[in-house]
């Protein structure tokens, strides 16, 4: 089983330039020489594709959290095959819903379980007011700063559906003791994961690329199950006779002839796979996965795997 994440694509969308988010991403998300400061490495990775959206920093080895974001969007199952997948490879993970606010509190506990045994340690060393450091790591719009304003029960961070939200660092102190650090978001775009990109559209990771038009669209067809198709026939008034779309543009024309108009040139065509892109996010057809572990190519770099003591 492999890993991965995604690349960018020199487009602007929304007001929001990726070229130029693609190339400030590759400088540090925080700056190094706090590393060794920091207690946790927050990882938030979006359910419904969790190997698109797993980002691991190697300066945070050892102090990884991960949290499955935007559960109650993804199907349960597989999100509970991507905890079991995780806590294999050596990862503390949590599946979590900031809407709903399912899971924070099994958050709050792990903080204040690694904050007790910190101050066990100050303690013995004479050190006093000692502070547990979590910083909040992930992909853009994959959900920090609404994580983080649930987990404090108040806003304090910016939060948007536009990638890019957070433009630089925001020290905020959780408890009196416990102090988190929300970060922009984090883009790579190494060769090897270009296939994640469709993934990222749909799931409103990057702006809009009609050049990823038919494989997003596609990608989001294979996915559907049965139950997924019967939501979004009933949604789109379909007639109970038409069969499950074979093609990315069958499904196209079921959403073209809810909206009252054809497929008749590549403006139309966009209109469509936004509206069906945009209906899937809002859970229109239930709670869908893109992906599982079984099968999911994960390129990330530091990912720890089973049965070896470095990085693959």
């Amino acid at each position: 089983m492999q890993c991965a994440c995604t690349s960018g694509v020199a487009a602007a969308d929304n007001g929001y330039n990726y070229a130029v988010a693609q190339q400030a991403s590759r400088k540090p998300v925080f700056p190094p020489e706090i590393a060794p400061f920091i207690d946790v490495g927050a990882y938030l990775v979006d359910s419904r594709a969790a190997g698109a959206t797993l980002y691991l920093d190697p300066l945070l080895k050892g102090k990884e959290l991960i949290l499955l974001t935007r559960a109650k969007q993804a199907d349960g199952n597989v999100s509970r095959r991507w905890k079991s997948f995780f806590e294999d490879c050596g990862y503390r993970t949590i599946v979590i819903d900031s809407i709903t606010g399912d899971g924070l509190n099994e958050v709050l506990d792990y903080l204040a379980d690694l904050l007790q045994r910190k101050l066990k340690v100050a303690d013995r060393l004479g050190i006093s007011n000692a502070t547990l450091r979590v910083v909040a790591l992930g992909v853009p719009n994959v959900g920090k700063s609404t994580f983080l304003n649930k987990l404090i029960g108040r806003k304090r961070f910016k939060t948007g559906d536009i990638p890019g939200i957070t433009k630089g660092r925001q020290w905020v102190r959780l408890f009196d003791d416990v102090e988190v650090l929300d970060t922009a978001g984090v883009l790579r775009d190494p060769a090897q994961i270009n296939r994640r990109r469709p993934f990222w559209m749909l799931l409103n990771l990057m702006p809009y690329d009609f050049a990823l038009r038919e494989e997003s669209v596609e990608l989001l067809r294979a996915t559907l199950s049965k139950q997924a198709w019967l939501k979004l026939r009933r949604y789109y008034k379909v007639d109970d006779s038409v069969e499950q779309p074979g093609d990315w543009w069958e499904i196209l024309e079921l959403v073209a002839k809810y909206g009252g108009y054809t497929l008749k040139n590549d403006d139309v065509v966009d209109k469509a796979a936004r509206r069906l892109m945009k209906d899937f996010r809002m859970g229109r057809f239930g709670r869908i996965s893109l992906e599982v572990p079984e099968t999911a190519v994960i390129t990330s770099p530091f990912l720890n795997r089973p049965g070896t003591e470095e990085p693959a």
